[in-house]
């Protein structure tokens, strides 16, 4: 069946604490975690490979408890930030390093199916200096999936790669989840990655469970500044630089509809320069094309707003050094911050 269920574990690595984390982890779906740097993802990932012990709770694969199993009998395949790779040794010998150190007589045949799948065969015998990053990230997973793992660990996927490059990967992770019904596990900071493959997200804050739930779950309820962003939100303030703001100001305004750590709202519409409507007023700072239409910066007092005018634009567009108006709707105001009752969804 290979379904793994993550119960409860803590690790500690360094004086720092993880956990206890929670996680159902089913055939064929894909995991994304997500968190500012120092949260906790590759201590997560690492503990769950079997380079980190764990202290407390366990992880189970189809019933059979692996807490205290060293990697290499875990059945999984990781693949790390830098990707590990042999410079020595040629895209082939790297894919068949997991199966030659088992003793497997197929390794290369083996290693040259996988090259094959991933489109790697005419790379097959040149070394890892004279790859692209997407061709690395394809021969590190290939080697990862050589041992036919149960479970894949995947560090920072996107990490400095162009847009081909990226496309390309993404649609060889939709593969894997497809084709091989293998539950995957991704640290990123790349939404788009997280939103297009992920089908459920797990957010770490100094090693505690934030949030954990689907995209719907997330969008609502931002539990940080980091995630609002993360989510598309370009309108974040946390609270210390709204409650310097003086009375009847936005700032002041956006303070008292602020959570614990602040304040995040997607971008409104200005009006056209010269129309006297409109709650609030700033002065242009950047005007820029976008493919959704005109993106606007504003000065509004102490804060840095970003609006967007859609596509066609009508009256005089904003340009820079205009004063334009504009309004916040309340109902798109999200308080930023631990809600009173955390949302708690299982991942399946």
């Amino acid at each position: 069946m290979n379904a793994w269920s993550v119960e409860g574990v803590v690790s500690h690595v360094d004086g720092f604490r993880l956990g206890p984390v929670d996680l159902e982890l089913a055939p064929g779906r894909v995991v994304a975690v997500l968190g500012s740097s120092g949260a906790g993802k590759t201590t997560l990932l690492r503990t769950l490979a079997g380079f980190l012990p764990v202290r407390a709770g366990r992880i189970v694969r189809d019933g059979v408890d692996l807490t205290d199993r060293p990697p290499e009998e875990r059945g999984l395949g990781y693949v790390p930030q830098g990707l590990g790779l042999f410079p020595h040794r040629t895209v082939e010998r790297n894919v068949s390093y997991p199966l030659e150190v088992r003793g497997r007589t197929d390794a290369i045949a083996r290693s040259r199916e996988l090259l094959e799948r991933f489109g790697l065969a005419e790379l097959a015998h040149r070394r890892p200096a004279r790859l692209s990053g997407g061709e690395l990230e394809r021969v590190a997973l290939a080697r990862a999936l050589a041992g036919e793992p149960d479970l894949v660990l995947w560090d920072e996927p996107w990490q400095a790669l162009d847009v081909e490059a990226r496309h390309e990967l993404g649609r060889v992770l939709e593969e894997l989840r497809e084709t091989d019904r293998v539950p995957v596990v991704v640290v990123t900071h790349d939404p788009s990655l997280a939103f297009s493959v992920a089908d459920s997200f797990l957010v770490l804050r100094a090693g505690k469970v934030a949030l954990r739930g689907d995209a719907a779950t997330m969008l609502a309820h931002p539990s940080d500044a980091f995630l609002a962003r993360f989510a598309g939100f370009e309108n974040v303030y946390d609270r210390a630089s709204l409650e310097r703001g003086r009375p009847g100001s936005l700032a002041a305004w956006l303070s008292e509809r602020a959570g614990t750590d602040g304040v995040a709202f997607v971008r409104p519409t200005p009006k056209a320069v010269g129309d006297p409507h409109g709650a609030w007023e700033g002065v242009v700072r950047s005007a820029r094309p976008t493919p959704e239409g005109l993106a606007v910066t504003v000065r509004v007092d102490d804060l840095s707003v970003a609006l967007r005018l859609p596509p066609p634009p009508t009256g005089v567009v904003p340009f820079v050094g205009a004063r334009v108006r504009f309004d916040v709707e309340e109902k798109s105001v999200l308080a930023l911050g631990p809600p009173a009752s955390a949302p708690r969804g299982t991942l399946q």
